[in-house]
């Protein structure tokens, strides 16, 4: 078997990629190989080591890990012909988390992880860029923190920078619904009914990235803490764990929160086109119910009785009876004009219930930065704030609220 990953990877495309940074006592060395068991043997000079392959397929990565890292079959497996979903699982030492990465030029791709207690594998069968550059650069700096890191700390940065590749999109989606907003209280449109179904159909694809890797990772804790292993490099792993969940958690509980907001948008434009409708429907009622009496005016004047008798019509032969048959229609219709204006059935029917005591509306608390707040997104995707930052904010009142303070 130690033959042929050298034969598959001789055949591998020339965009193909395998780079490797190992950590030394001093510092991070960083070097790029031909074949990923050239890159296996080098790793085993360093004290931890992060194998990056890009542009190779996973039977030809598994083949090549499979005996220096002792990989499991049914890992192998996993790897070579499982679903590809969002997901993880673990076989004794090994873990294995498979991510749907969203790169900034819109392709989707998934990325294998391979947590070692010794060597991280990432796994890109897709070529030409991924969201790692950030980590490469924060390696090259050569930092203390970085030095001391051990292959769960850059599993977790590599983790959040994939996460990363969702908050741009989520951006993108929370201007969009905030405009598509603002156009269904102006002029609601039925266009935009498909543009309201398009963004929930993209964030549903967004979260179906992001919800089962997190009751994977959940499952997955839970039977790691069964284990109850005291091992300091278990424990970097579950806390490291642990924390891609809580970045999961808050990039899905966004997502839910601009699908709620999507299908608020479908509610508005329902009520909106209901609310046009009765519109409609109430102009059309007015206008028939003004005609009513019209019609029965027009209809008790021309039935032209012209008998002589108690019972005749002295109107039909009265000098003023047509003007006074068009006098009574135009007062008809005044009093019914007259009447809806009262009742608030004849222009906005909302505007008579506006209290007009100080001159303000009631949607002024929203000007200025409320208004600016309102869609808490960067509140949401802000990171955690130190104590120090916080209580340089925090009013100097001498530990004492102000007297006005209620």
């Amino acid at each position: 078997m130690g033959e042929a990953p050298t034969t598959s990877e001789a055949s591998k495309p020339a965009t193909a990629r395998i780079e490797l940074f190992g950590w030394t006592d001093t510092g991070i060395e960083r070097s790029t190989v031909a074949t990923v068991a050239e890159a296996m043997a080098l790793s085993e000079r360093y004290r931890h080591a992060w194998i990056d392959v890009e542009g190779i397929s996973a039977i030809e990565a598994v083949n090549a890990m499979e005996a220096p890292l002792g990989i499991a079959p049914l890992a192998c497996d996993t790897l070579v012909e499982g679903i590809r979903r969002p997901g993880a699982d673990d076989f004794d030492d090994i873990t294995i988390v498979t991510m749907r990465a969203h790169l900034p030029g819109g392709d989707v791709e998934f990325v294998d992880f391979l947590l070692t207690p010794r060597v991280l594998v990432t796994i890109q069968e897709k070529v030409g860029g991924d969201a790692f550059d950030g980590v490469r650069e924060r390696l090259s700096t050569q930092s203390p923190r970085m030095i001391r890191a051990d292959v769960n700390v850059v599993f977790l940065l590599l983790g959040r920078a994939v996460c990363d590749g969702y908050r741009p999109l989520l951006e993108r989606f929370s201007t969009s619904l905030e405009k598509l907003e603002r156009a269904l209280v102006r002029h609601p449109d039925s266009s935009m009914l498909d543009r309201i179904h398009r963004h929930r159909r993209d964030l549903l694809f967004l979260r179906q990235g992001l919800a089962p890797l997190r009751e994977a990772l959940a499952n997955l804790q839970s039977s790691l803490v069964a284990r109850q292993e005291d091992d300091r490099r278990f424990r970097a792993r579950l806390a490291a764990l642990r924390e891609l969940q809580d970045e999961l958690g808050a990039l899905l509980d966004l997502v839910e929160f601009q699908k709620d907001s999507a299908q608020h948008l479908l509610d508005l434009y329902l009520n909106a086109a209901s609310n046009r409708l009765n519109e409609i429907v109430r102009v059309l009622t007015i206008i028939s119910v003004i005609f009513m009496p019209l019609t029965l005016i027009a209809g008790i004047y021309g039935m032209n009785f012209e008998h002589d008798g108690p019972w005749a019509m002295p109107e039909l032969r009265w000098r003023f009876g047509y003007p006074f048959a068009l006098g009574l229609m135009a007062l008809s219709v005044v009093s019914f004009l007259i009447f809806f204006w009262r009742k608030g059935w004849i222009g906005d029917p909302m505007r008579r219930r506006t209290p007009a005591s100080n001159g303000t509306s009631s949607l002024s608390v929203l000007t200025g930065n409320t208004l600016e707040s309102a869609w808490p997104l960067s509140v949401m995707l802000s990171r955690r704030k130190s104590r120090a930052s916080k209580s340089s904010r925090a009013p100097s009142h001498g530990g004492k609220m102000p007297k006005d303070h209620p």
